[in-house]
């Protein structure tokens, strides 16, 4: 670790959902935890509908939990293989599998953990698009204690209204 640098970070938490934006997120966030030889906790938040979570067995919910497991363990091995991830690297990674809404999930793992930085990617929707999807990285970004890195898309362009003053 450069000796300039003011902070550190031991825990770094990296929310995805699987979208072009959490892959470059967890990409940055790998980075990050290599640099800072930090733990890195991927945590993927399962949203499910309710109305259809409550027919659910216990058994079926436990299913569908490993095969979610099994996925993030697979797509791990391939960036493994791919050379994206050394093995120092995936030393240092968890994984963590939970439900509910993703920006409180996320909020509170990251306080209840520890977790000194958050890196999640942002889809950069604008207009009424964000209105009615809303911003899961905006809410974490306003309510968490620790710092929040949001990772842009690829192709993202700045809109800035010089109109309004």
């Amino acid at each position: 670790m450069n000796s300039n640098t003011p902070f550190t970070y031991t825990r770094i938490l990296c929310p995805v959902d699987f979208s072009e934006c959490s892959r470059k997120a967890f990409y940055t966030a790998v980075g990050y935890a290599r640099h800072f030889s930090a733990e890195l906790v991927i945590l993927h938040v399962s949203e499910r509908n309710m109305a259809v979570a409550g027919f659910e067995s216990v058994e079926e919910q436990q299913d569908r939990m490993d095969r979610l497991e099994l996925g993030l363990q697979r797509r791990l091995d391939e960036l493994q293989s791919d050379g994206h991830v050394t093995d120092a690297d995936r030393q240092r990674i968890s994984l963590e599998i939970t439900g509910g809404k993703p920006w409180i999930e996320i909020i509170n793992y990251a306080a209840t953990n520890d977790c000194d930085l958050i890196v999640m990617g942002t889809h950069g929707h604008t207009g009424l698009k964000h209105i009615v999807i809303g911003s899961q990285a905006e809410r974490v970004v306003r309510r968490a204690a620790c710092h929040v890195l949001c990772v842009k898309p690829d192709g993202y362009t700045s809109w800035i209204d010089t109109d309004a003053g």
